[in-house]
């Protein structure tokens, strides 16, 4: 009966079916295969494969939601067909629409691998902070800790030259309006990546928070007055030793820190390796790099102005995201945002896929990093086209190398071709839309001004390149006013100008996932 049923769900799945009655029959027909995917054959397979390679109703406002279930249905098929052809056939086509497929299709078609799930013992996340700091004078803290240097602060860190070999000591204080849970989560996930120590020989030098009386937070008393003045009343701090490699970045663009081709690609396909590592065990770091859709809005968006990459909108800023990236030559860091996800689930897929899109952009910026000054706007107001900075084999070399070594973190085994990746396209793609500078302002809207207070209001405005005498000039809450703050990846308020990349993350993110969760059946 239920074969039947499968069968007439399948059947009625023609390029004639009114759309909302498409998504019914396809939304019925992967309950049904959820339940019992071995009512499933090759036409079930092919008629659900055609909707999402054919990309059926792609102008429909609601299509994610029909190309979702498509997914979802194949992936159970292929996930619990008994029949190994017909669970081969599923998996295959699904491949082939995740490699093939564009936008939605192509991010969905990769969900449907993505959020297979695969069993692991979940580590137990880091209990919560306890409210309690002891309280340390600044000058107690540099003796106890080793001191040998003056601290230099950068941003919200004093950082420092500690006593033993190529060793710092960083002291990170709390921000106004910030809790301290983030700066208690930092120091104990240190502690309990210290006590791992497992990855399988690849260097990762993490820091050792430093404690007082147990506890890795504690308020400061007397701090230097170089200390920023945006910071917490209570002045809630932690520290740690780390390597004196701690704050080299692949992609540094200071005359004299940058990495050459050979230090970048090892420096990425390391902690590509390190991230896919920790993934595959369940601990996911959610902000490789911070990536935003509209900073500029971030006050009163209930998002914060977060990017969520399977919704296509534009890329705030990416060159100045990716400034600073929480991985290095000493290996990761912020572990305040390492998340506890189980396999199997949509936020774990998006995770993935995160770190998929940030080691692009990473890449991405390293060419730039050569003549950072090309950047913007020419003196005639238009794009500055770098893509001169750009060597597509070598890039197409780096991206295919972070992959490998991601997929062997997370999977552990080596990538065999199972799916096409499409590189070389990928690269051509990325160069043209990275090196030309063609998205370059984004506004503040009156509703964003009413926010602010006066001198805050000025403040920002000069934060974003605006004159001073013109920023004082301004009449606040009047209009909406344009900022030069790019590039950005697609324009204000619109959609992403690369869609390739977030289709390519997703594509890589489900075929990691699959390959762990399928094991022998994968390929």
């Amino acid at each position: 009966m239920r074969k039947n049923e499968a069968i007439a769900y399948a059947r009625g799945l023609t390029p004639e079916r009114e759309f909302s009655a498409a998504y019914m029959d396809v939304r019925n027909l992967r309950s049904l295969l959820q339940k019992a995917p071995e009512c499933a054959d090759d036409e079930i397979v092919h008629a659900v494969w055609d909707m999402l390679i054919e990309q059926r109703y792609s102008s429909q406002r609601m299509s994610q939601l029909l190309y979702r279930e498509c997914a979802k249905t194949l992936a159970a098929i292929g996930h619990g067909c008994p029949d190994c052809s017909v669970s081969h056939s599923a998996l295959q086509l699904q491949i082939q629409a995740a490699s093939s497929c564009k936008k939605y299709a192509a991010v969905e078609a990769s969900a449907g691998l993505g959020v297979l799930p695969f069993d692991i013992s979940l580590p137990e996340p880091p209990e919560p902070f306890s409210g309690f700091a002891p309280k340390v004078k600044w000058e107690n803290l540099l003796m106890n800790a080793g001191v040998v240097g003056e601290p230099v602060f950068s941003g919200r860190s004093a950082v420092m030259t500690a006593e033993g070999e190529n060793r710092i000591f960083a002291i990170k204080i709390l921000r106004r309006g910030e809790d301290p849970q983030g700066l208690h989560l930092e120091g104990r996930w240190m502690e309990r990546l210290r006590s791992d120590g497992g990855t399988d020989g690849v260097r990762f030098d993490c820091p050792q928070p430093y404690t007082i009386g147990g506890h890795v937070v504690f308020r400061l008393d007397c701090p230097p007055k170089e200390a920023p003045d945006n910071l917490h009343e209570e002045l809630y701090a932690m520290a740690y030793h780390a390597h004196s490699d701690y704050f080299v970045y692949p992609n540094d663009d200071r005359e004299g820190c940058r990495c050459s081709s050979a230090e970048m690609m090892e420096i990425m396909g390391r902690n590509a390796f390190l991230l896919g590592q920790l993934a595959g065990r369940g601990i996911v770091h959610d902000a490789p790099i911070p990536l935003f859709h509209n900073r500029v809005q971030a006050t009163r968006r209930t998002d914060e102005g977060v990017y969520e990459w399977r919704r296509f909108g534009r890329l705030d800023r990416w060159l100045d995201s990716c400034r600073y990236p929480n991985f290095g030559r000493s290996g990761l860091r912020d572990f305040e945002h390492l998340q506890v996800l189980k396999p199997g689930r949509d936020s774990f897929y998006w995770a993935v896929g995160s770190h998929f899109m940030s080691i692009l952009l990473v890449l991405g910026s390293w060419f730039r990093a050569q003549e950072p000054q090309l950047c913007g706007l020419d003196a005639n107001g238009e794009p500055v086209d770098a893509r001169h900075l750009f060597d597509s084999v070598f890039f197409g070399q780096a991206v295919k190398h972070c992959f490998d070594k991601y997929y062997h973190g997370f999977t552990g085994k080596e990538f065999c071709n199972e799916i096409n990746l499409h590189v070389p396209e990928l690269v051509q793609d990325m160069i043209n839309e990275m090196g030309v500078d063609r998205h370059m302002f984004e506004f503040m809207r009156v509703v964003d001004q009413e926010l602010l207070e006066d001198a805050e209001f000025r403040k920002y405005l000069i934060k974003c390149g605006m004159e001073p005498e013109k920023a004082y000039s301004i009449e606040k809450n009047k209009e909406d006013i344009p900022l030069t703050t790019g590039p950005h990846l697609g324009d204000f308020n619109s959609t992403i100008s690369l869609p390739e990349i977030i289709e390519w993350s997703a594509m890589a993110a489900g075929c990691c996932i699959a390959s762990r969760a399928l094991g022998d059946r994968w390929g």
